[in-house]
């Protein structure tokens, strides 16, 4: 019963973040979703925070880009082995080939926990 007032107000404000112009609040975001997913149950992380993370997957920063590879690694043990094949992996391979070194890094590490 918490969970559904949280969903309605505190998820829903932190994943409109998402699609602020200022960066600073889209990795704000994912922040917030690495505490929320602690206390939220698995269907909510997958149908609400999954899409939201993986959107942030094409952002033009590379700190956003890197945040979303250690988002998926913290949030990858709530998950469900579909979810990971068909949402997490592929967003992470794509990181995987990004030209920023960090971005990268953190996508390689966050596989090596999907496997």
């Amino acid at each position: 019963r918490r969970v559904r007032g949280a969903q309605n107000t505190i998820i829903t404000k932190v994943l409109s973040m998402a699609r602020d112009p200022n960066y600073l609040h889209r990795m704000t975001t994912l922040f917030a979703i690495n505490v929320l997913a602690e206390v939220c149950p698995p269907d909510v992380i997958t149908k609400f925070m999954v899409p939201v993370i993986s959107n942030l997957a094409n952002d033009p920063v590379p700190n956003v880009r890197f945040n979303v590879a250690k988002t998926m690694a913290k949030i990858t043990p709530a998950l469900d082995a579909h979810t990971i094949e068909t949402h997490v992996k592929p967003c992470l391979n794509r990181l995987y080939t990004d030209d920023d070194n960090d971005v990268k890094y953190f996508s390689g590490e966050a596989l090596v926990l999907c496997n």
